[in-house]
């Protein structure tokens, strides 16, 4: 005897199991459905689970958007933070971290940076990267946000992966300062089962980037 899951489309926490030509459904304790709208004489029609949990695939496009967003805020955001010393004066570091489209050199993640001719606050980023046996590619449109000279550089996602970051600097003296990058994602769906995996990668990789930018700081200096 086969069972097959569904869930109700009056009640998105109650599941109903079919065996054969019988039907049970077991409710949960949350919301209940109005009897004003969902009378009980209104037959009650089955919602397969690949609907619920694949949002893409429904074809109606209020359960999609209701379901998306039930499932999104199952979505995990991860946080990395990683401080650099420069030996470059802070106006420096600064001034090279502001050109968005040179970032690539240093962030070896990041294949591309474009920013908007006619929206210069707007830029398209790319990443590329192979990790966890995938071809991993993700893009999103970035807005930078009100930056403070010499000490800050921040930005939010506004499509795309979503994502936000900061990037702070401390002058240590006439000649060296501190770079201090943060950078919040939230985890794609498909990278979900390596979440635990994914943060100590970025972390790494933000390190090195930094590490990178350092070199390439030092360099631009001394030319």
């Amino acid at each position: 005897m086969s069972a097959t899951a569904i869930l109700s489309v009056t009640n998105p926490n109650a599941v109903v199991f079919g065996f054969g030509n019988r039907t049970f459904c077991c409710r949960s304790n949350f919301a209940k459905p109005s009897s004003r709208l969902f009378p009980s004489s209104s037959p009650m029609k089955p919602w397969t689970l690949d609907s619920r949990f694949s949002p893409l695939i429904s074809t109606n496009r209020s359960l999609k958007s209701s379901v998306f967003r039930r499932f999104n805020t199952l979505m995990e955001w991860q946080e990395c933070k990683v401080k650099m010393k420069v030996e470059v004066p802070v106006s420096v570091a600064y001034g090279l971290y502001s050109e968005r489209e040179s970032i690539p050199k240093w962030m070896t993640f990041i294949s591309s940076v474009k920013v908007l001719k006619d929206k210069p606050d707007l830029s398209r980023w790319t990443l590329k990267y192979k990790a966890f046996g995938q071809n991993l590619e993700y893009a999103w449109l970035a807005k930078n946000l009100q930056p403070l000279p010499n000490q800050k550089i921040h930005w939010i996602s506004l499509e795309g992966l979503p994502n936000k970051g900061t990037v702070r600097f401390f002058p240590l003296g006439p000649s060296s300062c501190e770079v201090e990058l943060t950078f919040a994602y939230e985890v794609p769906l498909l990278l979900i089962p390596f979440a635990a995996a994914l943060q100590p990668l970025m972390q790494g990789l933000i390190k090195n980037s930094l590490e990178q930018f350092a070199e390439i700081a030092k360099s631009t200096k001394t030319t």
